[in-house]
This record gives C-alpha cells, sequence and structure tokens, in this order.
C-alpha cells in the first residue's frame, strides 16, 4: 500500500465509536485469551507488556509491513480488513477482549496480512513481537492457549467468508451488532451509514433498510449516527447461526 492510499485510509475510513466509559482497565483478566493462563504465566507475561490506549482510526498493521508489537485488547476492538484492488475493504475478522491481535508473528510470519484498524477506542495491553514470540517458545501454556486461539480465529475468518456470501444482510447486521455487544458490553454505538456498508460489504442505501426493518421489529432505535439496541434476545433471533458458533467456539477453546 502507496503512502498516499494509507493516508486516506487513515483519514477517510468510515469507523464506529461505542459509547463507553473511559478510564483504565488495569486487570489481566480483562482480556480472554491471558485469563486462560496460569497464575505465573500470566504474570510473566504481563510483565513483557505495556499498557497503551487505542484511538479509532489508528492502524496498527498493513499488508506487508513489518509486525513490530501485538495488542492483547482489554477495552478496544479492532478490525481485521481486506482491501481489493479497486479499494474496497470489507471486515473478515473482529479481535477484542477475548484474543490477541498479531497471530501470524506466532506462525512464523513477519508481516502483516490484513489491515488493523482501531473500530472501538479503548485500552491494550501491546508487547514487542520479539518478546511476544520468545514467551510462546518458552511457555507451553501460552504455546497452547495460542494454538487453541489461532483455530478459533480462523474459524471466524472461514465462517466470515461464508456468512458474507450466504446469509442476509439482516442476519449479518445482526451479527456484527451481536459481536460488538459481546465485546464492549455496551448498548449504544455511534457510527455512520457509510461505515456499515463497508463492514457489510453492501450500499449504504441496502443499510438504510435493514435498519429501517429492525427498528420497525423494536429490535432497534436509530437517531442521527447512533443506534440503541432495545432487544439483544430479539436481535439474537434475527441473527444467522455464524454469531452463536463464534461465540461457542471462542469460549470452549480459552480454558
Amino acid at each position: 500500500m502507496t503512502d498516499e492510499r494509507a493516508h486516506v485510509l487513515v483519514c477517510c475510513s468510515p469507523t464506529m465509536e461505542a459509547l463507553l466509559h473511559k478510564g483504565w482497565v488495569d486487570n489481566a483478566s480483562a482480556n480472554g485469551l491471558l485469563a486462560a493462563l496460569p497464575g505465573a504465566s500470566r504474570e510473566r507475561l504481563i510483565a513483557k507488556t505495556q499498557r497503551v490506549s487505542l484511538s479509532v482510526k489508528d492502524i496498527l498493521y498493513r499488508p506487508g509491513e513489518p509486525l513490530t508489537s501485538v495488542y492483547f485488547p482489554l477495552t478496544c476492538v479492532i478490525s481485521m480488513m481486506t482491501e481489493m484492488k479497486n479499494g474496497a475493504t470489507i471486515e473478515i475478522a473482529t479481535v477484542g477482549n477475548e484474543g490477541v491481535l498479531g497471530i501470524p508473528a506466532f506462525l512464523g510470519i513477519d508481516v502483516g496480512v490484513a489491515i488493523g484498524i482501531t473500530q472501538v477506542s479503548g485500552e491494550a495491553r501491546m508487547m514487542n513481537v520479539e518478546d511476544f514470540k520468545q514467551a510462546a517458545k518458552s511457555d507451553e501454556h501460552f504455546d497452547t492457549i495460542l494454538r487453541r486461539y489461532t483455530y478459533a480465529l480462523l474459524m471466524q475468518i472461514a465462517l466470515s467468508g461464508g456468512c458474507n456470501s450466504l446469509h442476509s444482510v439482516e442476519e449479518r447486521y445482526a451479527r456484527w451488532l451481536l459481536m460488538m455487544h459481546g465485546r464492549t458490553n455496551v448498548d449504544v454505538f455511534a457510527f455512520t451509514q457509510e461505515f456499515l456498508s463497508t463492514m457489510l460489504g453492501v450500499s449504504r442505501a441496502r443499510v438504510n433498510i435493514v435498519t429501517g426493518a429492525l427498528e420497525k421489529a423494536g429490535l432497534i432505535k436509530h437517531g442521527r449516527n447512533q443506534i440503541t439496541v432495545l432487544d439483544w434476545k430479539g436481535l439474537e433471533a434475527s441473527s444467522c447461526d455464524c454469531y452463536r458458533i463464534i461465540k461457542e467456539e471462542f469460549a470452549r477453546v480459552l480454558v
């Protein structure tokens, strides 16, 4: 990606911001992957990290560029995006407080394979990629949990591909909101219609139609650049099975 193209992505990429209470979270158990480690392993790993605050539009990785750090989200949410030759982008996976951004480094890949961009601002623990790789080699518990997480992440990416092709926009819209809720535990989100059209890979007009249908059904309330979810159970009933499968797999492997 050229510097000019990257600048366009930073400045103009549609983004979403969850309406969160700000403030530091200094608790390793806020991240599911870290919480799954035995205490001694977790403490050694945390000692190699530093707490950082990420803002919306922060680009952490670009395809082909060297990986220097990995991120364990605490309250932020990061999207993994793929970009086509025509400049169109679509989300292929979401990384939140269940895991880590930077799995290619664990697999021996030293460059980014997707765009990593913060979509919900918040906190994370950042770790130097060399320390990350060394920890995976020297700590059997960490290596094991990273292998299990890698499986779950690949499963999410594979399901997202099928979901984008086979399921309705309404089902995918509901799934996306549910995944955001699971990572932020908030009911109100601020976003642009352009953002949702990019995440779902559909036109803004189609997003408007689906938003209206969900609002008419009493599941959400839509205001100017803001959506409030009124009925999470109802929204889950409107979602495809991909949400349940992804949620259950991450819960199963991070133990």
